[in-house]
This record gives C-alpha cells, sequence and structure tokens, in this order.
C-alpha cells in the first residue's frame, strides 16, 4: 500500500486507534524480517551483432553465471565484481571490460559507475546487471574508418531501450542511421544530443556514458572527439530513483508509516532514547563476518549504548509521569 491515511467516513464509535490498527501497513515493512532476491547478471555488449531498429536478438552476451543470493530485510549485498571478464565469440576469444552497473527493483532503478558495488536491499527482489563492452578480440565488429556505438538504456527496465533518442546535431544527415542502426562515424568530432525523453518509458534523460565514464548528469549534450572508439549511452532515469534506504525508523517503529503518511510529510523530532537505540542496531548488524573476538567486542559496546538508550527512555518515563526536573 502507498500513501497516506484515508479520509473515508468510519463508522460511529471506531477510535483513531482502532483506525489506524486497521491499515495494511506497506509489503515493505512486513517483510522487514523477510528475505529478499537479488540477482546479478554479467552481459556483454556485441558491437558486432549491433542494430536498434529492430533490435538484434543476439546483441547481448552472457559472460558469467548468474549471482545473487537471498538477503535479509534491512540488508545489504556486494556482487561479485570484474573489471573485465574474458569471453568466446564467433569461434574467437577477447577480453570485454566492465562499463557500468544497472540495478532495478521493478519501480525504480539506477545506473552505477564501474567500481565495487554494495547495495542496500530492503523489501523488493533486485535485478542487478554488469554490462561490459569489448576491448579486444572477435566481439567489436570492425569496419573502415572510426566510429561510435549508441544507444538509450531504462534504469527502471534495468536494459537497452529501442527509442529514437538522439540526434547528431554536428551533422543532421547522421541522425537516422544514430537511431536505427546505432552508430555514428567518428572521422570527424561528432556532437550527441540526446532527447529529453522517450516512449518506452517515463523516466527522463538523466545522463550520458562513454565508454566506462559516467557523464556530468542532466548534460544531454555529448562531445565526441575525433577517431573516438567504444560506446555511448544515454541513460533515462528519475533524478530521485535511487534505490531507496529507508530511514531506521520505518523499519524499527511500526508506527512510522502512519505518523509519517507513509513518508510523505516529515515525522515529528524523535525521543532522545529513539536517537540512542539507532547506534545498537548499526553496531549488531556489523558484527557480522567479524571473527569471534572482535564479535564479542561489538556486541559488549552495543550493550553499553544499549543502557545509555535505557537511562533515556526512564528520563521520558519520568517526564511523562510529572517527575521530571
Amino acid at each position: 500500500m502507498h500513501g497516506g491515511l484515508a479520509s473515508s467516513a468510519r463508522p460511529n464509535g471506531v477510535t483513531d486507534r482502532q483506525d489506524a490498527e486497521n491499515i495494511r501497513v506497506p509489503d515493505i515493512l512486513l517483510g522487514a524480517n523477510q528475505m529478499a532476491h537479488v540477482t546479478v547478471h554479467y552481459e556483454m555488449y556485441i558491437p558486432a551483432a549491433h542494430h536498434r531498429q529492430p533490435r538484434n536478438t543476439g546483441a547481448l552476451l552472457d559472460l558469467a553465471p548468474a549471482a545473487g543470493a537471498d538477503v535479509p530485510n534491512p540488508g545489504s549485498y556486494t556482487p561479485p565484481y570484474f573489471p573485465q571478464l574474458p569471453y568466446t565469440y564467433g569461434g574467437g576469444s577477447g577480453l570485454a571490460k566492465l562499463l557500468f552497473w544497472s540495478v532495478t527493483d521493478g519501480i525504480s532503478g539506477q545506473v552505477l559507475p564501474p567500481v565495487p558495488l554494495s547495495q542496500t536491499v530492503t523489501a523488493l527482489p533486485l535485478q542487478i546487471g554488469a554490462w561490459y563492452f569489448p576491448i579486444s578480440g572477435p566481439g567489436g565488429g570492425g569496419g573502415g574508418g572510426s566510429a561510435i556505438l549508441v544507444d538509450a538504456f531504462s534504469a527502471r527496465l534495468g536494459g537497452f531501450i529501442d527509442d529514437t533518442f538522439v540526434d547528431v546535431t554536428s551533422d543532421p544527415t547522421l541522425t537516422g542511421n544514430a537511431n536505427v542502426a546505432g552508430i555514428v562515424p567518428t572521422n570527424s568530432p561528432e556532437t550527441l544530443k540526446a532527447n529529453a525523453a522517450v516512449t518506452s518509458t517515463p523516466e527522463p534523460f538523466s545522463q550520458w556514458v562513454l565508454n566506462d565514464a559516467l557523464m556530468p548528469a542532466g548534460s544531454d549534450n555529448l562531445y565526441v572527439p575525433q577517431g573516438t572508439d567504444g560506446i555511448a549511452v544515454a541513460v533515462y532515469q528519475q533524478h530521485s530513483s535511487i534505490i531507496p534506504k529507508l530511514p531506521w525508523e520505518a523499519i524499527y517503529d511500526p508506527w512510522w508509516w502512519i505518523e509519517t503518511h507513509g513518508g510523505r510529510v516529515p515525522p515529528g523530532p524523535p525521543p532522545p532514547w529513539i536517537q540512542e537505540l539507532a547506534p545498537v542496531f548499526a553496531l549488531a548488524r556489523a558484527t557480522t563476518g567479524l571473527s569471534r573476538k572482535l564479535q564479542i567486542a561489538a556486541l559488549k559496546i552495543a550493550l553499553e549504548q544499549l543502557s545509555v538508550a535505557a537511562d533515556a527512555m526512564k528520563h521520558q518515563i519520568k517526564s511523562l509521569q510529572g517527575g521530571a526536573e
């Protein structure tokens, strides 16, 4: 359930508390102690098979078996990181380089740079894509003269999309082939301008990726120097579509969803004991994977912090009873 409290009339005699208890707690909260599945795919973009409209069905190559795990909610997952992977294609072999990561829960998504990744996981299953491009071997395609491939990517869909999306403003005669075949010669410098919106996804244009470099967000023009090879990808992504990391109150305080109308309004200032309690959960989670000796030390610190939170809670109780100074 998304959104705040319903404004419909209630039967006589139903109290605010009873009304609140009848509200279905969002699935993301109900899954707080359940597991969310994360799947990771390692895909290589094959220039030799590249064609956008219509898109070739064999334009992607699996480089490695899918990875993944069931992750506690809340939790985090670190996918295996390979800056380069070998591949075999068309009877030959070569190396492919990681261009970018994509992460989507089917509702929102994001594109991330090609560095080691640690991803927050909540209740929804995640699809993580590691996207590669050949730097040697038969997958590059070749051909006369220098050229760059161009394509569009939806962060929410977690894949490449077929829309007409780009203008070659430096040479408009190249625009048609850029959208259909997905290639722009670079015998001369060229400037690409991404469309602000496309039809296959409601996401707006976000940024360009040129080979393995993520360009500044919001800049729809991409200057391509003479002689450039590789690939330029226009990313379509909601500016606020980073896979959310819920405030810890949403997980450990069920009433957070009601008090904030599902996160739509800011909560009131928390009592001091809640602020003291937050580090306890962080310390408890941090013990995972530590040696027995370090686990004991961390849990002792968490216990001391818990006593601080207990003292703050006692002080609030006295204050509510009218006995605080």
